[in-house]
């Protein structure tokens, strides 16, 4: 029975429990009065500690048999206990003979939840909210009912009424921000957020998640605007400076960008990724010298952040170590084994050596891993081709075209190999079918085949599918 409460911040809260925690130790007896009872069984029951909550509950009935104010707590732990429908009949008796209140409706509410019963918990969690007096945290336990129903038009619908009634809860922007992400509503995160600004304009999380959903919708100024406007409010706000820098890197300014990610680490704890994303920022202005400086920070910060190795990986290609580039990509997915990029990375490096099996091997785990990575196939076939032919290139593209019938590209390879294993009816037939979902990436077909640009019918076909396309 031995309890460890030494990590409670609260004091007050920590010398009660501790005191709670004494008596049952030592089998004393102390006074405690209907409030401190109501706490620790509270306590108790938030962190599912049935066995104190079962003995604070009955020493408080012993303490204070007169008293109402332990019973929603007793149905509380016999749904703790999943004794449902006892909770619900200790409950309903209970609604008999009190007057209407907070908490019998959201004790009934929270068991009809436990229970899977959400449009139950909902009726309940709707009748507290006359006589709540936090009903924002109503309308938010509302809304996670209706997720639970995967309805989240109706969970965004409550969390507007939650933060209409609180707008400056940080936790409930968060928690509408979530669901506008998580069902992809990016416009209508920002119409909402816009006029949310427009009653309180001094929100700071309001504004930088307004910023976010412009980034999502690849409006990076407007996501810098807004981000700015978060830090004008707070200057010190870490993950602004971060964003600001991501969307800095993303419209290719990438000075700016390092400023902003420097910035950002005045204001937060050594941050591997940060260092890392410095050193990208660096290898895209093709400065070789701090890129490798800021990568081996991030090792330093963090030994198992996979990125950085590949990212020193990528510069020894640059400067023809390839031998040692393989050691960090190796490291990279010792660290990250289903790193797709990295799996890439290494094995177009394989390929360019006429290393075929080793390439092959690798191309062959990420189409396992992700089946929609077109260069991935594409790659996988040339792999095959010195060692098993033409018709080994062939039956990679088929598989792979299996799942992805409406990629241009790979029924451009598949005409491409027919072509040269001498089906040119064939292959025809496949540039059609290329031609028709995307005409613009014929160069997928001209790179590999340059000498059609010769062939009259070959011609005649690409001006017919252009012209259509026009």
């Amino acid at each position: 029975m031995d309890r460890d409460f030494s990590w409670i911040d609260d004091e007050e809260l920590k010398e009660l429990i501790d005191r709670f925690d004494a008596m049952l130790q030592q089998e004393s007896w102390s006074f405690f009065d209907v409030d401190d009872f109501e706490i620790l069984i509270d306590f108790f029951l938030e962190f599912q500690d049935v066995e104190y909550a079962t003995m604070a509950i009955a020493e408080a009935q012993r303490q204070h048999p007169n008293s109402n104010a332990f019973q929603v707590r007793s149905a509380r732990l016999l749904a703790a206990n999943s004794k449902y429908y006892e909770a619900l009949e200790q409950l309903n008796e209970l609604e008999l003979t009190e007057a209407p209140g907070e908490e019998i409706f959201l004790a009934k509410g929270e068991i009809y939840s436990l229970m899977n019963k959400h449009e139950l918990a909902i009726e309940e969690f709707r009748k507290s909210i006359p006589f709540s007096e936090t009903p924002e945290e109503v309308y938010a336990a509302i809304a996670f009912e209706f997720e639970n129903m995967d309805d989240y038009t109706n969970a965004i619908l409550n969390l507007k009424e939650a933060l209409r009634v609180n707008p400056a809860s940080e936790n409930l922007i968060h928690e509408i921000a979530f669901f506008f992400e998580t069902t992809s509503r990016f416009e209508e995160a920002i119409e909402f957020f816009k006029e949310f600004l427009d009653l309180n304009p001094y929100s700071v999380m309001a504004w930088f998640n307004l910023g976010i959903f412009y980034n999502s919708m690849f409006f990076y100024e407007k996501a810098i605007e807004a981000y700015e406007y978060a830090l004008a409010i707070d200057e010190e706000f870490a993950s602004a400076y971060f964003n600001i820098a991501n969307s800095y890197s993303n419209v290719d300014e990438y000075q700016k960008a390092i400023e902003f990610y420097t910035e950002s680490l005045r204001f937060e704890e050594v941050d591997p990724i940060t260092y890392f994303y410095i050193g990208e920022c660096y290898e895209s202005l093709y400065d070789t010298k701090n890129a490798m400086f800021f990568f081996n920070k991030a090792i330093e910060a963090d030994e198992l952040i996979a990125e950085a190795w590949a990212g020193i990986g990528r510069l020894m290609v640059k400067q023809d170590q390839v031998k040692t580039a393989i050691n960090y990509y190796e490291k990279a997915l010792d660290l990250q084994p289903d790193g797709i990029d990295f799996l890439f990375e290494l094995a177009e490096i394989y390929l360019k050596m006429s290393h075929w099996e080793k390439a092959e091997a690798l191309y062959s785990k990420i189409v396992e891993l992700d089946s929609s990575v077109v260069d991935a196939w594409i790659n996988l076939s040339e792999s095959v081709l010195p060692n098993e032919g033409t018709q080994g290139a062939i039956d990679v593209i088929e598989r792979a075209l299996e799942n992805n019938k409406d990629q241009a590209a790979l029924w451009y390879r598949l005409a491409g190999y027919l072509y040269r294993s001498g089906k040119v009816q064939q292959a025809y037939f496949f540039i059609e079918t290329a031609m028709k979902l995307d005409v613009e990436k014929i160069e997928f077909l001209l790179e590999y085949l340059p000498e059609l640009n010769n062939e009259p019918r070959f011609n005649e076909l690409l001006s017919l599918y252009k012209s259509t396309r026009d």
